[in-house]
């Protein structure tokens, strides 16, 4: 789910608040009356080849879960040049382009999503020319006073003024504090056995996208360049850089109105609460209903040139592991030997892992997630990953 439509209730402010304050020390409760479900569309057409995507769903109010997808609507791209291109829904309130394309520089796009009830349209955008991304690094920093690892990116570009935003997907390492060979399971026969891991537990890798939005632009800057713009921050004791972590940074060139648009989204993420003194009301995007219903419609469709890097480091480039111990993502791990009744049922639930066997027929446990790293992510190794 996107960041945006998770901030769906800081930043539309359809919702009617009343608070009801009894007294200073009683919870603050919050009901929404009136409630006015509001569309919400959100694309990017990049300038990759590839399915593009774009994503509806509707407002949801504060008691709720999260915002509602928005499915059966009927998506299509148009361009200055006469394409059509159509979308289909692949999972509830996610639209993907039928055909691949990209957008390209100068040529005019037109988002149009007709629902059961309205139709709604984007102001046409024009694709972006090719953009750089000439370098990623990791420096060791500190950010508000908390010592760590920051990445930073570098971009160049011909045109002045130019708007970027960026996304990354982080990847790290996991391993067990301890590598064992064997397991304990209960035989055909009923009897404890000792046999050789059929699964890799000690070494994983876990994958997260960014949840941030990071913009930059070089429109009040004395040159076409964005130097040593900070993309992430991991503190010392962040269990990402443990062993080995990579990043790959993404960067999106967008138009000065996309630019503005997610300017203002960010200041509402980080904003504390939704009683801030930031209270912008309904947030305006490019997009407009056509028919007569009263629904109303907020988002962003836009077009982006992309460049992208990888970056890789570990954590001794950075810290020594005996004078700075690794960051741990187990709990306690103490091995353990239980009665005969209760080694059955921790086995048939899974809770814990063989450690030892102390004696014939005695045998040593230790919690599951002390030994197998798959608690915390998977034990594929990922194809772009490089030791």
């Amino acid at each position: 789910m996107s960041l945006f439509r998770n901030l769906t209730y800081r930043i539309l402010f359809a919702l009617g608040l009343t608070i009801s304050l009894v007294s200073c020390v009683e919870e603050l409760e919050l009901e929404s009356e009136n409630f006015e479900s509001i569309v919400i569309i959100e694309g990017i057409l990049t300038d990759e080849m590839k399915n593009q995507e774009i994503l509806l769903s509707n407002s949801y109010e504060l008691d709720e879960q999260g915002p509602s997808a928005l499915s059966n609507a009927e998506v299509m791209v148009q361009s200055s040049e006469g394409e059509t291109f159509n979308f289909s829904e692949v999972e509830p309130g996610v639209y993907l382009s039928d055909i691949e394309f990209g957008a390209r520089p100068s040529v005019g796009y037109r988002l149009n999503v007709i629902t059961s009830s309205n139709t709604f349209t984007s102001t046409e955008v024009v694709g972006e020319e090719p953009t750089s991304l000439d370098n990623i690094e990791s420096l060791e920093a500190k950010v508000n006073g908390v010592d760590g690892v920051a990445i930073v990116a570098t971009a160049t570009n011909d045109a002045p003024n130019s708007y970027y935003k960026y996304e990354f997907e982080e990847t790290y390492k996991i391993q067990s504090p301890y590598e064992k060979f064997n397991d304990l399971i209960i035989n055909e026969q009923g009897e404890f056995e000792v046999v050789p891991k059929q699964n890799e537990e000690f070494t994983c890798y876990n994958t997260l996208p960014s949840q941030s939005i990071i913009i930059s632009s070089t429109s009040e800057l004395s040159s076409n360049s964005v130097n040593s713009n900070l993309i992430n921050f991991l503190s010392s004791e962040d269990v990402k850089i443990a062993y080995r972590y990579s990043i790959l940074v993404k960067q999106l060139k967008i138009n000065a109105d996309a630019h503005a648009f997610y300017t203002t989204l960010r200041n509402l993420s980080e904003s504390e609460n939704i009683f801030s003194q930031y209270q912008p009301g309904f947030l305006n995007g490019n997009l407009e209903s056509e028919g007569s219903s009263d629904t109303r419609v907020t988002g962003f469709f836009t077009t982006a040139a992309t460049a992208e890097q990888r970056l890789f480091f570990n954590y001794t480039d950075y810290y020594d592991p005996i004078e700075n111990p690794r960051p741990v993502i187990y709990g306690p791990c103490e091995e353990y030997v239980p009665t005969d009744e209760e080694l059955r049922e921790f086995l048939i639930s899974g809770s814990v892992r063989f450690f030892l066997e102390e004696n014939p027929g005695i045998y040593s446990v230790i919690i599951a997630q002390c030994v197998d790293c798959n608690f915390f992510g998977s034990n594929i190794k990922p194809n772009f990953w490089i030791d």
